[in-house]
């Protein structure tokens, strides 16, 4: 059953990349120090991170399984997916509310990271519903939601997410490294 646990954790928990996707929002590697972010692009990006952490802090406490209990796992499960699901309008929120980068293509690297966005909450919306309409009866059909989890979900775990097209705008690659806002919000790996 600790398999199974595993699973399920994995299910949910894998889809907490999103949340993640915002844990490098800066870089360990210092910064060019003959070249700086515009102060500008650095307020954008310390609002992005500021906004994200909402969302962010929603995830912070998976649900609990207890193996013995396939209906209460379940429950679990959907409610978490439910936290989930808001977390993502919380983090796109975040990105949206920043306004436009103020760099060149800022506007296509915030919509790309948003359309990203968007669709791993259909995919979470997608596992939710199937979740929420599978009859969980024992340790069998609490295996086959966790497949079916697994199976929707899948492509989920890129740690990055949708920060990899923020980040990939050099002027705001160089902000996202510099911002201590980032640092203060998701620690060493800002």
């Amino acid at each position: 059953m600790r398999r199974t646990a595993a699973r399920i954790a994995f299910a949910t928990v894998s889809v907490t990349a999103t949340a993640v996707l915002l844990s490098a929002c800066g870089s360990d590697e210092p910064a060019d120090a003959g070249k700086h972010a515009d102060p500008a692009a650095l307020a954008w990006v310390d609002k992005v991170c500021s906004g994200v952490a909402t969302g962010s802090a929603k995830l912070s406490k998976p649900p609990a399984f207890d193996p013995a209990d396939p209906q209460g796992t379940k429950t679990a499960m959907v409610g978490f997916l439910n936290s989930l699901s808001a977390a993502l309008d919380d983090m796109a929120g975040g990105i949206r509310n920043a306004g436009v980068p103020p760099v060149p293509d800022g506007q296509s690297a915030v919509d790309k990271a948003t359309t990203t966005l968007g669709e791993t909450k259909s995919k979470v919306s997608a596992t939710l519903t199937r979740m929420q309409d599978a009859r969980v009866t024992d340790q069998a059909s609490l295996q086959k939601v966790v497949a079916d989890a697994d199976s929707t979900m899948s492509g989920l775990s890129e740690p990055e997410g949708p920060i990899k097209h923020l980040r990939a705008n050099p002027e705001l690659e160089l902000a996202f490294a510099e911002s201590t806002t980032c640092r203060q919000v998701y620690g060493g790996n800002a």
